[in-house]
């Protein structure tokens, strides 16, 4: 599919996303994120100039695949906290809206630095551990960039999440900033802020031959239903052109802390 053709399906899609019941959109994930891992933490923080890592796992359920997963942090996570790897937070993917994906949730690691990250890839070790990923995940995507601002989140278990991966259209590459910036006012009239943007990520994968998308984006939700609020206004209606022609793809995910989202 060109980009032409793509381009021109986005707004209508993400439209009838949006729309759908429930019961309509794709099944709710019941998989634990990370198995025997620690206490999820709903607290991210993170200074300018640190490497932050977005983890989206969707894991294998079988009995093999957990021993091999216990094996895999055993070696990975004591390697990692050599180099100041920290696991910083996690919440729950209630809902794959747009996207043929379906990771069970998202999972924030950070390092100290880029080069930290990269001391910890570049020991003898590591591509034996890397290695051992596919048998442990049906996939497992990273997305990976160095923290432009401060950032202090603390994911709210009575509020509401969403998040969208972006591939920006080359033909047009400011246009979804256009598109960001003239829905912004009415986001926060409809109870939401946008509250993490990472830019232009290293992407990590397995199982597909995807290019590292252009962007992710985080907005905080102080009720369930905001982004269709957001649909039907004025601002909304002049600045979906630009959604339509700055992206290629993306995928529309919703989230929470508890799994509320419903």
């Amino acid at each position: 599919m060109t980009i032409i053709r793509t381009s021109m399906m986005l707004t209508s899609a993400f439209t009838l996303a949006l729309t759908m019941p429930a019961c309509s959109t794709m099944a709710q994930q019941s998989k634990s994120t990370t198995p025997s891992a620690p206490a999820e933490n709903t607290r991210l923080t993170v200074a300018k100039g640190q490497y932050l890592s977005i983890i989206m796992p969707d894991p294998k359920s079988d009995p093999d695949a957990n021993a091999i997963r216990q094996t895999y942090y055993q070696q990975a996570l004591p390697l990692g906290a050599k180099f100041g790897l920290k696991r910083e937070a996690q919440i729950k993917v209630d809902k794959a809206l747009i996207s043929d994906y379906k990771p069970a949730g998202v999972i924030f690691f950070s390092y100290p630095n880029q080069a930290s990250e990269k001391q910890l890839t570049d020991q003898p070790q590591w591509p034996a551990i890397k290695a051992l990923r596919p048998q442990v995940w049906n996939e497992l995507r990273i997305y990976s960039a160095a923290v432009d601002k401060d950032l202090d989140l603390n994911f709210d278990p009575a509020k509401y999440y969403t998040l969208v991966v972006a591939w920006t259209n080359p033909e047009n590459p400011d246009d979804y900033q256009r598109y960001l910036t003239g829905i912004e006012n009415e986001v926060r009239n409809a109870g939401g802020r946008f509250i993490y943007k990472m830019h232009n990520p290293k992407m990590e994968a397995h199982a597909t031959d995807l290019k590292a998308p252009s962007q992710l984006t985080f907005v905080e939700w102080d009720a369930p239903g905001g982004f269709p609020k957001v649909q039907a206004t004025a601002d909304y209606k002049a600045s979906a052109p630009y959604f339509q022609s700055g992206l290629t793809k993306f995928e529309f995910y919703e989230m929470s802390v508890n799994g509320k989202s419903q």
